[in-house]
């Protein structure tokens, strides 16, 4: 947590009590030495907040939450095939941060700014780092910090549901350790000429929500394209001979490699039909190549041709009714459990967009499960998910739900 300079009385430490808060990060020179010392003596962890702690990556992020327009006001909406309003979400930064240092813990840094600042907005605050398996740098805006410490009911009730929401996380942090399902993986080396568009893809492959899984260029190897449909190759320069193999077989298996023309020359032979206006088709042993026609330098267009090029037939999660939403599917080791972690922007009711989850929505997930249950963080327990088997999947129908909920799933 970064300690605010205005709770410069060691009392205000009482609030951790019986939270998972265990290192604050506190301003040099903010004269709050007593309560560092406090903190130390309590068990709590303290450090500068210039400086990351040892095996943590410190991620700058975006405060979670829809953004109507450019300028982030609420009464102002725009729109556009680029622009807003869409959902800003750290999901994918993390994501990518954990498969280029596996194994560093990873925080994220993002202030809280209007106009998203109610109670809920922090509660995805919290969980839109969590879901992930970060940790959010818990951070007061400047209104919140000083209403706590004058015990203000409002204030009060938003520290509540944030240490709330922390603490579900804390109790469930085996999820981290579950294994995240994919449709189609992104090869990049996500750095230099190639970060933009390997990065922003990312982005917005979240947003569309097909489940993606991240292949760093130089850690491929046979089980980074275990149970995927199809890889797109993002790059601007061509792939080295062993990358370019390792892609091929999983082609000749029966996988789509989606690629811009630096890959080369086409491998295989033409399609008898095309599979989209803007790549040439060809087929190579069980699989499918789709080499664009021009160079791949817009992610927006690069993110929805790749849904309809692999199909939605190969959607893992299919949602209905649930509005402005991100989805995370992974799979427990031992492949007994999986979990749909969902988290709530927004809604749209008769017309009008709500800051809210749905009260009525529903998922398809694929693959057969025995049982589903619902957990939220204002609850310590889950409940019972009505559940319609179908072929191949079940279909969740889901209770009313504020911001963030995850089904956990048994086979």
């Amino acid at each position: 947590m970064r300690w605010p300079k205005g709770w410069n009385d060691p009392s205000a430490l009482v609030l951790l009590k019986d939270t998972c808060i265990n290192y604050l990060l506190i301003e040099e020179g903010a004269g709050l030495d007593t309560v560092a010392a406090q903190a130390r003596e309590s068990g709590i962890r303290v450090g500068t907040a210039s400086a990351s702690p040892d095996g943590v990556i410190i991620v700058q992020g975006e405060w979670p939450g829809l953004k109507m327009s450019p300028s982030g006001s609420k009464d102002v909406v725009s729109a556009g095939p680029t622009g807003a309003p869409w959902v800003d979400s750290n999901g994918w930064k993390i994501r990518l941060e954990s498969a280029l240092h596996p194994g560093l813990a990873i925080w994220v840094d993002a202030a809280p700014k209007e106009p998203h600042l109610s109670s809920d907005s922090y509660v995805i605050g919290v969980a839109d780092s969590a879901t992930y398996g970060a940790r959010w740098i818990i951070s007061l805006d400047e209104n919140l910090a000083p209403g706590i410490a004058s015990q203000k009911p409002e204030a009060l009730e938003t520290w509540r549901k944030l240490a709330q929401t922390a603490n579900f996380f804390a109790a469930h942090a085996d999820w981290v350790n579950h294994i995240p399902r994919a449709v189609v993986g992104v090869i990049s080396d996500f750095s230099g000429d190639n970060e933009f568009l390997g990065q922003e893809l990312l982005n917005l492959l979240a947003r569309t929500n097909e489940q993606y899984r991240i292949i760093v260029k130089t850690k491929v190897s046979a089980s980074s394209f275990a149970g995927l449909r199809a890889v797109i190759y993002a790059d601007g320069n061509p792939p080295a001979p062993d990358l370019r193999k390792q892609v091929l077989a999983f082609v000749e298996g029966g996988g789509l490699l989606i690629a811009g023309p630096k890959w080369g020359p086409a491998p295989g032979a033409p399609a008898k039909y095309s599979d989209h206006p803007r790549y040439s088709s060809h087929t190579l042993g069980k699989g499918r190549v789709a080499i664009a026609t021009s160079d791949m330098d817009d992610p927006y267009v690069v993110a929805n041709d790749s849904v309809v090029l692999v199909s939605h037939r190969h959607d893992l999660l299919r949602f209905w009714n649930g509005g402005a939403l991100s989805a995370f599917f992974t799979t427990s080791p031992d492949r007994k459990r999986s979990i749909v972690q969902m988290l709530f922007f927004a809604q749209e009711l008769n017309g009008l967009v709500t800051l809210n989850g749905p009260d009525s929505a529903a998922v398809r997930v694929a693959g057969q499960y025995r049982n589903a249950k619902l957990w939220t963080p204002e609850r310590s327990t889950p409940v019972p998910v009505t559940t319609e088997p179908e072929r191949g999947a079940v279909e969740l129908h889901l209770p009313p739900i504020s911001r963030y909920a995850a089904v956990e799933l048994e086979v």
